[in-house]
């Protein structure tokens, strides 16, 4: 089965509500797949923390959250939020979440 990692670089609502639509779908069909939170992509973190939404809180319960990205969180005020929730946080790429690692074990990456 594929390994699928989704970065997610934008705060629009739309394109991340597909996104954890998608990840959901593929982790339930056997995929292994995972998430990213870049750039602005990181605003949804607090957004969620305090808003429950069911497919983020089904992305966190079955750990599809890969990493945030330290720099960005920290730069979009979501980096407390991210703590606060037990997000796995990244800052090995000049204070960003590295790619390769995922990419070395074989995950196809989806920039989004």
């Amino acid at each position: 089965m594929e390994k699928m990692l989704f970065v997610i670089w934008t705060a629009n609502k739309g394109i991340f509500t597909h996104v954890m639509m998608n990840v959901l779908d593929f982790k339930e069909k056997g995929y292994e797949v995972g998430v990213v939170f870049e750039s602005d992509g990181c605003k949804h973190i607090s957004e969620f923390e305090s808003n429950t939404n069911e497919k983020f809180e089904k992305m966190k319960e079955l750990k599809l959250i890969f990493s945030v990205c330290k720099a960005c969180a920290k730069g979009m005020g979501a980096l407390d939020s991210a703590k606060r929730q037990n997000l796995p946080i990244h800052d090995d790429l000049w204070g960003h979440t590295p790619l390769e690692k995922w990419v070395a074990e074989g995950f196809k990456i989806v920039s989004v």
